[in-house]
């Protein structure tokens, strides 16, 4: 089961040295105040209710409407808002918003932001992510643009982190790394570790894993210069999720080990809780089903006792998969089917489409194909609305443009500097007609004018030239060279006019491409995919349509084919692609793949549905192929559908339509099974 992090932002030491200045007397000044509260914000992501109650002490030496009671309100509210019910927070968001609605009060405006994002927060914490997300957008609008880079620090990570729950991935990268640059003004080195944890964990979701990796160990070092076991924990638990997508099981194993051990000298319960329901995933994916089993049930009720539902969904999750894996099946699709009920009811569809995505890989190796099919179904239709390729060409975009931010300012002011002579050119001939300078001279400013004219309109063609590029580029995959969906999205246009597709469609899944990467580093799992590009289109027409449809899944659109040039290209498909190893340096890889097709307007009836109902039908086609033993295809021939309704429900139930007789599939098979590489 794929983990969720939760990142709070109440803050950990021993309470014992942080509450003792609480009774020192008028020996501290209020400017020493600020430290005070920061400390106890750093003690309250372990101990939540002694660090809030320390708070509530110190709330009398803060001045009336003062930048310093605002902060120890927010702190405060933020740090209650993740640990228990919402009543116990709504007393800080209370006074917050009081304090907002009195226009003549110093700090209103902040404070009625600050209101709004302590209550962002526990919506979150129940699930409600979309409503978090439009609250923190309004708090964020409130706030002033005058306030300290720590104070934007934790409107910012909030919502960084509540974007990342939702699915927003784009967003959530972009605001994670606004909060680094805030964490990193302020210059706490536990906040910085932790604001990098957190983008991490956005690069993560986003599959930038290279970028995680680095962001993960930029974490963990300044923990380790912080001394702070919860920086450390979080740091640990994220760079074990991240070493899971790199393949290295013994640096995942390692890191959870050593958050769990992290969480416990901190008194963490919450995180120690967390990183062990992915101690319990880790020995799931491993094959220690029985361990996995032990572990997901210790974590559970601890999970239900701190009332944390994000990790209550990963216990019952490993749970429902460990049972399945030791052929419980209904009772583990019981569990599994709880742990969506709750990212359903929490409105994250991420969450959900993960789980579903997992529960077909069960499925599939326990041997329920049907279920298995439904699963990975189900998974497809909710993925594509949760990260798509232009949504990942834009994060890399955006890492891109922090990484040369100063290439884009120079763009700017060439572009100034092109108006400033634009306008220049424009008063000297205002001046020239004024004046009627002498022929000599008007014939003189001529000859300037056609100069820089011409330089204008060269500037300009390159700037065409330039703009044309950047279209190529931003309808091409920057591995492949192959189409990308906005590219894809054009040409539907063009082809289906109307919305309804005619034409050949091919969905081609490599064969255990996760497993490539894992044994072989994705620098190998690249060169695999730039390989399969290479021979689709030697195999294809220059005018057919390919496209890299994922990450390990292309889209080929044919036109004018006869039934037995599409059965025949699906074959040749097939060969290509296992007939000779991929080589990578010295490793040969075997490469199979399983492929989903069928032809539009669809018989007996010849009806024509929307390209997205189509390519759901190949979807679901290449699923049945993956599921009944991969290196084959499976082609739609016939689909007993007079409307698009009959269409859809036949698509969700493929199989057992194919069995009742409304739908007639193709089977085709590649060569002998392969040892794959996986």
């Amino acid at each position: 089961m794929l983990r969720r992090l939760l990142r709070h932002l109440t803050l950990g030491c021993t309470l014992f040295a942080l509450l003792a200045p609480l009774s020192a007397g008028p020996a501290w000044a209020a400017a020493d105040i600020g430290p005070r509260i920061l400390a106890l914000e750093k003690l309250g992501r372990a101990r939540h209710a002694e660090a809030a109650q320390a708070l509530e002490a110190l709330l009398p030496e803060t001045p009336a409407h003062g930048a310093q009671r605002l902060e120890l309100l927010t702190v405060q509210g933020l740090m209650l808002a993740v640990a228990v019910p919402p009543e116990a927070m709504e007393a800080s968001a209370a006074r917050l918003e009081a304090w907002g609605r009195d226009a003549q009060a110093p700090n209103a405006a902040a404070a009625a932001a600050a209101a709004i994002l302590v209550r962002a927060r526990s919506v979150a914490r129940d699930g409600k992510l979309q409503r978090a997300d439009l609250m923190m957008r309004e708090a964020l609008a409130k706030l002033p643009a005058t306030v300290a880079p720590l104070d934007r620090y934790r409107f910012v990570s909030v919502h960084g982190y509540i974007l990342d729950k939702a699915g927003q991935l784009e967003e959530a990268v972009r605001q994670n790394h606004a909060a680094l640059a805030l964490a990193d003004a302020h210059g706490e080195a536990w906040q910085q570790s932790e604001a990098r944890t957190a983008l991490a964990y956005s690069y993560y979701g986003a599959k930038q894993l290279e970028r995680a990796h680095s962001l993960s160990l930029e974490a963990l070092a300044l923990a380790t210069k912080a001394d702070d076991p919860v920086a450390l924990g979080r740091a640990h638990n994220t760079a074990g999720i991240v070493l899971d997508g790199l393949g290295d099981l013994l640096g995942e194993l390692s890191s959870f080990q050593m958050a769990i051990a992290n969480a416990r000298r901190a008194g963490a319960k919450v995180d120690e809780v967390r990183y062990l329901a992915n101690l319990a995933d880790f020995f799931l994916k491993n094959g220690d089903y029985k361990t996995a089993l032990a572990t997901a049930e210790r974590a559970l009720p601890l999970a239900r006792e701190l009332k944390d539902p994000n990790t209550q969904m990963v216990a019952l999750a490993n749970i429902g998969l460990a049972h399945i894996s030791m052929q419980h099946l209904e009772l583990g699709k019981r569990y599994v089917r709880e742990a969506i009920a709750i990212d359903e009811a929490r409105g994250s569809v991420t969450g959900v489409s993960d789980t579903l995505h997992e529960l077909g890989i069960y499925l599939e190796k326990a041997g329920d194909a049907a279920g298995a099919v439904a699963a990975y179904h189900q998974h497809r239709r909710l993925a594509t609305t949760v990260l798509r390729d232009d949504q990942q060409k834009a994060i890399l975009a955006m890492q891109e443009q922090y990484d040369a931010d100063h290439r884009n300012r120079a763009l700017v002011l060439l572009s100034r500097e092109n108006d400033i002579k634009a306008e220049q050119l424009r008063r000297r001939d205002l001046q020239q007609r004024l004046w009627w300078l002498l022929a000599a001279a008007a014939a003189l400013s001529f000859a300037v004018i056609a100069l820089l004219y011409r330089r204008v309109r060269r500037t300009n063609l390159l700037l065409s030239s330039s703009n044309e590029l950047l279209k190529v580029q931003g309808e091409r995959d920057p591995l492949t060279g192959l189409a990308n969906r906005r590219q894809f999205q054009a040409a539907m246009r063009q082809l289906a006019a109307d919305g309804k597709l005619s034409g050949t469609v091919y969905l081609i899944d490599i064969d255990h491409f996760k497993h490539i990467n894992d044994r072989h580093g994705h620098g190998t799992g690249d060169a695999v995919l730039v390989e399969v590009a290479r021979r689709l289109r030697e195999t294809l027409r220059e005018d057919d349509l390919i496209v890299r449809w994922g990450g390990e899944e292309f889209l080929v659109i044919v036109q004018s084919l006869g039934a037995e040039q599409v059965d025949a290209l699906a074959q040749r498909m097939l060969g290509v692609l296992d007939h000779t190893p991929v080589v990578a340096g010295a490793q040969r890889i075997a490469v199979t793949a399983s492929i989903g097709f069928a032809t539009f307007p669809i018989g007996p009836d010849l009806l024509r549905v929307p390209w997205e109902r189509a390519i759901n039908l190949v979807d679901t086609a290449m699923y049945l192929a993956k599921a009944h033993g991969r290196n084959r295809a499976y082609g739609v021939r016939l689909l007993q559908a007079r409307d698009e309704a009959a269409f859809e429900a036949i698509t969700h139930s493929l199989e057992s339509a194919w069995r009742d007789g409304q739908v007639a599939l193709t089977l085709l098979q590649g060569r002998a099974a392969l040892a794959v590489a996986a």
